[in-house]
């Protein structure tokens, strides 16, 4: 499955759309105040690197929400109209997992975090570490945009990003834009796009340590620095991870990351900025395939080398007009290992087989972007993307069968593209800041594909007497084709149509005093020239990509939070989805679907419980995930039973002070609480409970 076309064959043949991790569900935690973001900082986040040198200033109308909610709601966003914007101002469904929000649960991994967005699915195969993919109300992993400090990374060879090497040691914040993602980032945007969010440095020169350990020889050491002198602010991260996994062999996995941004205030109007991202991953792949018949493979073993680098000039002409120019290269390289072993002999075909891939997939870009604002809340925006997309991909497969001589399969192509694009936005208060409406376009023009025009528009019409704000938008997408979807041999197909997508998204918001707050949203979408896995009589592995049908998608999203009293918050979101797919073959239908998934939070929080200055902080996460269809280890589609997951959290903070010791915090966290067996893809159980506990110090 890790790029296995032999593992795709059998998951997807005859059962075809959406086999690419087609992962459904909604997880969430809103913050009061936050127009369904989840766990926002109570201050106002720090700007993006696209964003303009200050943030706006608060709107008349947010800054009175902010006074009737104990959580402040001015939270700025920019991944949503690639302009600084209140969240509460923002058209489309937008979240917020903030660092404070990581912190107070002791989540390491990205995609704990996500887990924990409405309308967000995260499906893991197994293990930490093992691969896992993320869609956004029922979109396909490869429909739903992943970035880094506004860089994408989506693989171009499978469309898709393997979110399990990501940690969260260096965020400032996540941003999650629920669908509407096409008019402004083109291609893999049909879903939705996810943001992370580098910090920048600020006060005085600071470095932290943390070590935690655990059962299954868990550890997890982290170094951070941030800090601001004169011009220069600067931030990074360097950490290791690694574990024995819980299976009896094999399911070792290990990650190294380090970061780093660099922020040059080079006078009051211009900022220089740059990101270095690096992270090694190494895998074991105890279950390398569900369709095998072995119970554990002893010699499944894959690398990932990821790297990422961004260069950006901020620039205000005036009081007006300000320009962004940035380039960034992405190198991600898949290194994959599999020899035979003697248990192999009980497969359907009963032969010994090994596998060798090395996959080095590199991006270029560079973005020119501009924001002018014409009048207090009137501003527009022109951009213009280019990328240059490479791959290489080579894949060897060993067949030893019984009764015949060994044979070899050799899988070689080079593939490249360009694409270039332009978008404009124009943001417009009309009737005294009663309506606020966003509208624009982006033209995207691809060396394979030609033009693809995507318009989105957005309303909100905040109703301050009442509390209640309204929000509506419309938006299309497309997304091209992968690499693999076109080159790969005796599989791939050049002719293949981009997806195109259009979608309805509508809702409310009503805040009841300081006490609660409630978010529903309702959206449709329809996605046509799906490319999905067809049957292809005749060819060596009987099946190849193509455009077969049109997926639709309706669903609710539900947000409740409550604030009952002070250092408690109670909230949750719970995700109705409704899909179906029309296609060439009644056996063709979506898999991982669960029509009904939820999240609930508790978060308690106090201060001076034994010492004047201590605070100590309590988190109970819940997840339910519903049934679903999918692919058996027969290799048929069947029922994928609903399970039911606690995490819980401690920290505690002393508040001592001694020396150059500036603060201290112990931490404990665990992980699947009750135990619960269950699996988030079917063949590939996930972790049995486990007990994570360190100590953090800051100097």
């Amino acid at each position: 499955m890790w790029r296995s076309i032999s593992v795709m064959v059998f998951s997807c043949f005859l059962l075809g759309p959406l086999c690419t991790s087609r992962a459904f569900g909604a997880e969430g935690a809103p913050a009061p105040g936050a127009s369904a973001a989840v766990g926002v900082a109570p201050a106002i986040a720090a700007k993006s690197p696209a964003a303009a040198k200050k943030p706006a200033a608060p709107r008349p109308q947010a800054a009175a929400s902010a006074r009737r909610s104990k959580l402040p709601r001015m939270v700025i966003v920019v991944t949503a109209t690639r302009m600084a914007t209140p969240l509460s101002e923002v058209g489309t469904t937008a979240s917020v997992v903030s660092s404070k929000l990581i912190a107070s649960q002791q989540i390491h991994a990205v995609t704990d975090a996500l887990r924990e967005v409405p309308g967000v699915m995260v499906t893991q195969s197994g293990s930490p570490g093992t691969i896992a993919d993320v869609s956004i109300r029922g979109a396909t992993a490869a429909q739903t945009l992943v970035m880094i400090d506004g860089v994408p990374v989506n693989d171009s060879a499978t469309g898709s990003f393997d979110i399990s090497r990501l940690t969260t040691d260096d965020l400032d914040r996540i941003e999650v834009v629920r669908g509407a993602g096409g008019a402004l980032y083109g291609s893999q945007a049909i879903g939705g796009v996810i943001n992370l969010i580098s910090r920048e440095g600020s006060g005085a020169p600071s470095f932290s340590m943390s070590s935690e350990g655990g059962n299954r020889a868990t550890q997890n050491q982290v170094a951070t620095f941030q800090g601001a002198e004169g011009k220069l602010a600067y931030s990074g991260t360097i950490s290791y991870f690694s574990t024995t996994g819980y299976r009896l062999k094999n399911d070792s996995s290990d990650n190294l990351s380090g970061s780093a941004r660099l922020d040059y205030h080079l006078d009051e109007n211009t900022t220089i900025r740059g990101f270095a991202r690096y992270t090694r991953a190494n895998v074991s792949l105890a279950n390398y395939s569900i369709f095998s018949g072995i119970t554990l493979n002893p010699n499944a073993h894959q690398r990932n080398e990821f790297m990422l680098y961004k260069g950006e000039i901020d620039r205000r002409f005036g009081d007006h007009l300000t320009a962004t120019l940035s380039g960034y290269f992405v190198r991600d390289e898949l290194r994959l290992n599999t020899t035979p072993f003697l248990e192999q002999t009980v497969v359907p075909f009963g032969s010994l087989s090994s596998e060798t891939d090395h996959v080095p997939d590199e991006t270029r870009g560079a973005n020119l972007e501009a924001v002018y604002s014409w009048a207090e809340g009137s501003r527009s925006l022109m951009g213009f993307d280019f990328k240059d997309r490479w791959i290489h991909s080579q894949s060897d497969f060993f067949f030893f069968p019984k009764a015949a001589p060994p044979s070899q399969f050799l899988t070689i192509f080079n593939a490249r593209r360009q694409e270039y694009a332009g978008y404009v936005e124009q943001e417009a208060r009309l009737f005294n800041g009663h309506l606020i409406g966003t509208g624009g376009f982006r033209v995207d023009g691809n060396s394979q594909f030609g033009l693809e025009v995507s318009p989105a528009w957005s309303v909100v019409i905040p109703l301050e007497a009442y509390g209640l704000t309204l929000r509506g938008s419309y938006s299309e997408g497309f997304r091209a084709p992968s690499f693999d979807e076109l080159y790969f041999p005796d599989f791939g197909n050049p002719n293949l149509r981009p997806e195109i997508s259009s979608e309805y998204d509508g809702g409310f918001t009503e805040s009841f005093g300081q006490m609660a707050e409630f978010t529903a949203t309702y959206f449709s979408r329809r996605v046509h020239d799906l490319i999905v896995t067809v049957p292809a009589p005749g060819t060596p592995f009987g099946v190849a990509a193509g455009n077969a049908g049109r997926v639709d998608v309706q669903g609710v999203e539900l947000v409740p939070s409550v604030h009952p009293l002070s250092g408690l918050t109670l909230s949750g979101s719970v995700t109705i989805l409704d899909e179906t797919h029309v296609s060439v073959s009644p056996s063709l239908q979506p898999t991982r679907v669960p029509k009904y998934s939820a999240q609930a939070l508790a978060e308690y929080t106090r201060a001076a419980t034994l010492l004047a200055e201590d605070r100590l902080t309590l988190t109970l996460a819940y997840t339910f995930v519903g049934d679903r269809e999918d692919i058996s280890t027969a290799g048929t589609i069947t029922n994928h039973d609903a399970y039911h997951r606690f995490d819980l959290a401690m920290t505690y903070a002393p508040g001592l002070r001694w020396g150059v010791v500036r603060g201290e915090s112990l931490y404990t966290r665990i992980e699947n609480l009750l135990d619960r067996h269950y699996s988030e893809a079917f063949g590939f159980p996930a972790p049995t409970i486990n007990f994570l506990a360190g100590v953090k110090v800051d100097f």
